[in-house]
């Protein structure tokens, strides 16, 4: 059979179930992942939202399968936005080499750091143009001072010049010399030489034979010839005998002045120690008005230790996000994981109501009303002509037993049963073996904190004007629940404190006898309304009731229709 045209993902992407992920969600996540694999989509990530469930690490284990990543939240943060590439230099870089990277990378800014890694400062043409426009006295160490802090190697670099004198080891000491170019008579220029120096002399001439000797007869340091004119050997030898350095280049004087200032290190520029600097850690959306507002166009990234990890272009904070969300068995922005919100979403997988709010552009959307999740996924499998592994096979079956309950659940459909005898013959095992194997993990109110049970597999709702929480956990021990009863209202009634929520209920299923108990807490006249049997210590009988979904929400929802919210 020929495959479907593969859709190619022009950025990574991630699959995620929702918050307090279940069973299904899971795998259907990570069965969706492989099939994007399988038919070419390499950059396609499975996640999961929160810690791993244990009935989920069972699974994974079983099959000696790599559970999925878990994360908290997919909010964009700085290292997803960052250029760990980005150009930088070094402090002791001249600032000849370092303005050349600037022009030839194009980039508006460069971070500086020193022999350590750790920032410095950032160098910019602004900072340059600041260093320029600081006339400063002739002794002064501007740009345009007479004065330069730079070290003899940096200054033949710079001047792509020849030593005719040789090397020595303290040609990389960084020293002050007042410029000198011995462009007038040699009598005059001895005279201005004496009024002027300050610091070690750095001498510019061209073929002047008379000033070369001269000049000699001083505490010079370094003697520059421009325009590759001949130097006598006896200037060699003098200069030689006196540790002067001789360097000859074929720039002409004006072109070695420009040169020379630009022979000081990175160091000595102005930079600009005032730019932001970031965290990789640090959230996008708590930065981003502080760095579009910032009259800088590159920030430096660092880690706890001052030292340069990457950068982030000004652009970037206004940029589309760097990848995409597939969403499975739920569509709600408020069931998904945290920071959904910020992160484009381009297809769905999902067996639930339809709740999501409008997309910006169409996005691919795969929904029945089936029983599970990875029913949906497996029919995939099929719709493209592949047939998943053993162990793929193996999660879906348990995705798909655990939201049907072993198909008991009234949700069970007749695609789910079909889907799950396909699956059994791939994956070499029974939808019965693998419960009884689910059913011996540990008992969620025996082991888990009232916390760990009430967010296990908790979703959130906003109908009705009513903002209410529904969660769901399976229980062979029902007496467990009324033994944790106080506990656990203390809980979720924190919950509804912190949350902001009206009412939040805990369906406990039992799936074995085909029962259920409901505990709520939040507003009365909702609870007052409910159409259920109540035991004497407030729990609700649901004889009967096993899906949240199909069987309790509708309930829930329309008592929420029928009892108007009260301020």
């Amino acid at each position: 059979m020929e495959l479907p045209p593969i859709q190619h993902y022009d950025r990574p992407v991630f699959i995620s179930g929702h918050r307090n992920p279940d069973v299904d969600s899971i795998m259907s996540a990570y069965a969706l992942a492989a099939l994007k694999h399988a038919l070419g989509q390499k950059n396609v990530t499975p996640i999961c939202p929160g810690i791993l469930p244990d009935r989920a690490a069972w699974i994974f284990g079983h099959f000696k399968l790599q559970p999925p990543q878990c994360r908290n939240d997919v909010y964009l943060r700085i290292r997803d936005i960052m250029k760990t590439d980005f150009p930088h230099v070094t402090a002791d870089l001249s600032l000849f080499d370092a303005v050349r990277k600037l022009k030839d990378t194009g980039v508006p800014a460069m971070p500086v750091v020193d022999a350590d890694g750790k920032y410095e400062g950032t160098l910019s043409p602004f900072s340059l143009l600041s260093d320029l426009l600081n006339i400063g006295s002739e002794e002064g160490q501007s740009l345009t001072g007479r004065s330069i802090a730079s070290s003899i190697n940096m200054i033949r670099a710079v001047l792509d010049a020849e030593s005719l004198t040789g090397e020595s080891e303290s040609d990389g000491k960084l020293r002050t010399f007042d410029v000198f170019v011995a462009a007038m008579s040699a009598d005059f220029f001895d005279r201005h030489l004496n009024a002027s120096m300050n610091h070690e002399p750095a001498i510019i001439v061209g073929d002047r034979p008379e000033i070369h000797l001269r000049v000699l007869q001083r505490p010079i340091k370094l003697l520059i010839i421009t325009g590759n004119c001949p130097v006598e050997s006896s200037v060699v030898e003098l200069a030689t005998f006196k540790k002067v350095t001789i360097l000859r280049t074929a720039c002409d004087s004006a072109t070695v002045i420009r040169r020379l200032k630009f022979s000081c290190p990175v160091c000595s520029a102005s930079l600009n120690r005032k730019v932001p600097v970031f965290s990789p850690d640090d959230m996008v959306r708590e930065v981003r008005l502080q760095a579009l507002a910032a009259s800088e166009d590159v920030f430096p990234v660092c880690d706890h230790d001052g030292k340069l990890i990457g950068a982030v272009p000004q652009t970037a904070f206004s940029a589309p996000p760097p990848y995409s969300m597939i969403l499975v068995d739920h569509n709600e922005v408020t069931q998904g994981i945290p920071g959904l919100e910020e992160i484009p979403v381009i297809e769905v997988v999902d067996h639930h109501r339809i709740g999501m709010k409008p997309t910006v552009e169409p996005i691919k959307f795969t929904a029945d009303a089936v029983g599970s999740t990875c029913t949906l996924v497996a029919g995939m499998y099929r719709s493209a002509g592949l047939r998943p592994t053993k162990e793929i096979a193996g999660l879906l079956l348990c995705g798909l037993i655990t939201d049907t309950l072993l198909y008991q659940s009234p949700t069970t459909t007749a695609q789910d049963r079909a889907i799950g005898a396909w699956l059994e013959k791939i994956s070499g095992t029974t939808g019965s073996e693998l419960m009884e194997g689910l059913m011996r993990i540990d008992s969620p109110l025996a082991v888990k904190t009232s916390l760990e049970v009430i967010n296990a597999d908790r979703k959130n709702y906003e109908e009705n004007t009513y903002r209410f929480a529904l969660s769901q956990v399976e229980e062979n021990n029902l007496e467990l629940l009324h033994r944790r009863r106080d506990e656990l209202l203390k809980d979720m009634n924190g919950i509804i404190e912190r949350e902001g929520l009206d009412f939040i209920a805990l369906l406990v299923t039992d799936p074995v006898r085909g029962n259920s108990e409901l505990l709520i807490a939040g507003a009365v006249p909702i609870i007052r309304a409910l159409p259920y049997g109540k035991r004497s210590d407030g729990i609700f009988r649901l004889p009967g009731i096993l899906s949240r979904k199909k069987q309790l929400l509708p309930q829930i929802l329309a008592v929420t229709a029928a009892v108007p919210k009260t301020l």
